[in-house]
């Protein structure tokens, strides 16, 4: 029987969601002494550790086909974010800064942002997170 990589099974309860591709390997940026340039991409992982997202709610993933980078933050009531650079599909000319992409997902539908700025898109997950946790 194959198992697989222990780096694409998640801890029980987490479920990855439909927009990371299966072929993206899970980045165990936790347990790195010294995250490597991977996961400190664009500071993703920073801000969200600073805004007070809990390092257990952030997984990180990466296609080494396509370069592409996907992080996944989950909360408990079904929502999630994912903020990735993977957007090739959505970019047929290519001037100025790269955009990013976040789909936001959550039991009342999907929506999804993409902008050029990764620090507002940041930043709009972040919110989106403390909207999660706030008062109801």
């Amino acid at each position: 029987m194959h198992v697989g990589n222990p780096a694409d099974r998640p801890e029980p309860g987490f479920t990855r969601p439909g927009q990371v591709p299966l072929i993206a390997s899970r980045v165990e940026w936790r347990e790195m002494p010294h995250p490597d340039r991977t996961a400190n991409r664009y500071d993703v992982i920073g801000t969200l550790l600073a805004a007070g997202i809990d390092a257990a709610r952030i997984h990180m993933y990466y296609d080494h086909e396509d370069g592409g980078a996907y992080w996944v933050v989950t909360l408990d009531d079904g929502r999630a974010a994912v903020l990735t650079d993977d957007t090739e599909e959505y970019v047929g000319h290519m001037e100025g800064p790269w955009p990013f992409k976040v789909i936001f997902l959550s039991p009342d539908g999907v929506r999804t942002k993409i902008d050029y700025s990764v620090d507002k898109l940041k930043a709009a997950i972040v919110t989106w997170c403390a909207e999660a946790v706030g008062p109801r």
